[in-house]
């Protein structure tokens, strides 16, 4: 059923997400219940949005077992004051890895800290800033094409495409225009192919574990590898000194023995250019979903805008001002985080609460989702409120209740990029139009590598008059 021309929706609907089994599903009921495998999400039994922590199992190796740590305090030992001892887990990497190769995202030790230490100055606050005109330039384009549309636009698709270009011009110094369909179309097809990758990952043991996920993923890659050729061979002969891509090039031209090679450029690159537009595209999709269940944050948002800005571009100094749009961005984040779940392993016994050890060769399962939305910490936390990032609320929040770009040195070092991206983009689409997803009554969100939407969101764009 679609969406009628008012909407049905308002202040008292839950956004979607799936029914928890009220017990923990075992390997029978995962193989009777396969969209436990599609959706791990989804099997999350009711009472791990309670629990400080609890163990787990799936499938037969030892991988499959482990401990889920849903305490704030337990969250930042295993994140941040003991992150030393709780390295990335081997099944993520075995996914990651054969699709990204040793970049920021699956790197660890010395490798690791060089390549962030390179990138580090491109995502530095004052760096960003400089990046605000492109992001409102791209956004304006954005919303230009979507409302020049007769019928329904694919918003979702355009989302990709926009965060796309603004990752490939300011991040790589590259035009993606021409690639954004084959590039999208590419991780899609990885994203759907998840539930084999789950399947291998718990129930083979590693070696055969790599060759299947290796065979999966390899099509992939192989369809990525010429544009992440391009965009070196671009950057090598334009000689930007302020790209990060420059800065990766320039290391690997260094003869001290300590530069990068080829292929390590072209796995930043592939870093890059999937993870740097996948996190706003993802939110963005989310946030439209949002504001069609939500229609009267349109209008605040809207509204605030209009105050802040009229009709002038909206610019880097504008963005401290835009406090809904933020916290819509941050509630969407709350709700929707593009990564569920985080991996990690223990390589010694850690004592993370007084009635939690943590033995050494634990996997440990934190989950953004379930931490979002625990009872605990969050009021009525499956509704949709972005007022409770602002104020007193706020405030007195635990900090590691609130994951949306992980935590600790690990924490993702493009989350104020993307945080800034997402405002502009969103307020400069409140500036100029509506959006209304006409399909959002068919939305789930399916965790697979990041959380998506179920299905492409069909979405009507209708043009604002102006604020004068």
């Amino acid at each position: 059923m679609s969406i009628a021309a008012d909407g049905p929706f308002g202040a008292d609907v839950c956004p979607a997400r799936p029914t928890p089994p009220t017990a923990t599903p075992n390997l029978i009921t995962m193989l009777l219940k396969p969209g436990g495998l599609s959706n791990l999400i989804a099997s999350f039994p009711a009472f791990w949005y309670k629990a400080r922590h609890c163990e787990f199992q799936v499938g037969f190796t030892r991988n499959g077992r482990g401990v889920l740590v849903n305490d704030p305090e337990a969250i930042k030992r295993v994140l941040v004051s003991e992150a030393e001892h709780f390295p990335k887990e081997e099944n993520q990497l075995a996914v990651l890895k054969p699709l990204l190769g040793n970049g920021l995202l699956t790197a660890d030790g010395k490798v690791w800290r060089r390549n962030r230490k390179l990138a580090a100055p491109v995502f530095q606050h004052s760096s960003i800033k400089d990046f605000a005109p492109l992001f409102t330039r791209a956004a304006e384009r954005s919303v230009s094409l979507s409302l020049q549309g007769e019928g329904p636009v694919s918003i979702d698709r355009e989302m990709t495409r926009l965060t796309l270009q603004i990752i490939g011009e300011a991040v790589l110094d590259a035009d993606l225009d021409d690639g954004t369909e084959n590039i999208s179309d590419a991780v899609t097809r990885t994203l759907d192919k998840f539930p084999m990758i789950f399947l291998a990952t718990a129930f083979l043991p590693g070696q055969v574990r790599d060759r299947v996920v290796e065979r999966i993923v390899s099509p992939t890659r192989r369809q990525l590898e010429p544009y992440a050729r391009r965009i070196v061979a671009q950057a090598d002969r334009q000689g930007s000194e302020t790209s990060l891509i420059a800065r990766l090039m320039g290391a690997a031209k260094r003869d001290d023995g300590e530069g990068l090679s080829a292929a390590q450029v072209r796995d930043e690159v592939a870093t890059f250019l999937l993870a740097g537009h996948e996190t706003t595209a993802t939110t963005l999709s989310w946030a439209w979903y949002l504001l069609t269940l939500h229609p009267e944050w349109q209008e605040r948002l809207h509204d605030e805008v209009r105050d802040v800005a009229g009709d002038r571009p909206l610019t880097a100094a504008d963005v401290p001002s835009l406090v809904l749009t933020r916290a819509v961005v941050d509630e969407t984040l709350r709700l929707y985080p593009v990564v569920a779940n985080l991996m990690r392993r223990s390589d010694r016994e850690v004592q993370l609460l007084d009635d939690l050890t943590i033995p050494a060769g634990t996997t440990v399962l934190i989950s953004p989702w379930l931490i979002h939305r625990h009872e605990r910490y969050w009021r009525d936390p499956h509704r949709f409120d972005p007022m409770r990032f602002l104020g007193e609320e706020a405030a007195a929040r635990p900090r590691h209740c609130y994951l949306p770009f992980g935590g600790g040195p690990r924490i993702c070092i493009g989350a104020g990029f993307a945080i800034m991206e997402a405002v502009l983009i969103l307020a400069t689409y409140m500036q100029k139009a509506r959006v209304r997803v006409l399909n959002a009554d068919r939305v789930m969100p399916q965790a697979r590598i990041v959380l998506r939407p179920n299905t492409s969101l069909e979405a009507l764009v209708t043009p604002r008059l102006s604020v004068g």
